[in-house]
């Protein structure tokens, strides 16, 4: 990403967009067992069934505190 996204919060960043709902789960357990707090934040809307994710090309973004981020992407990264 060029520029810095923030999340839902204050002090949070995204640290990854996710193509789907299982993608943004298996990042976030990746954080998690490295003691990050993360929070996802579904672009989804239920009654549209998906449309959002083609209309926007990503199901939503994973979202930790800024104080975390460097450590977040590296983790992602070699993932």
């Amino acid at each position: 990403m060029a520029s810095k996204e923030h999340g839902q919060g204050e002090n949070l960043v995204v640290v990854y967009r996710a193509s789907d709902q299982y993608q943004a789960n298996v990042v976030k357990a990746l954080l998690e067992a490295e003691d990050i707090p993360v929070v996802l934040e579904s672009r989804q809307v239920a009654w549209m069934d998906g449309i959002m994710a083609m209309g926007e090309g990503f199901w939503g973004n994973v979202v930790v505190p800024a104080e975390f981020e460097e450590r977040s992407r590296a983790l992602i990264a070699a993932f």
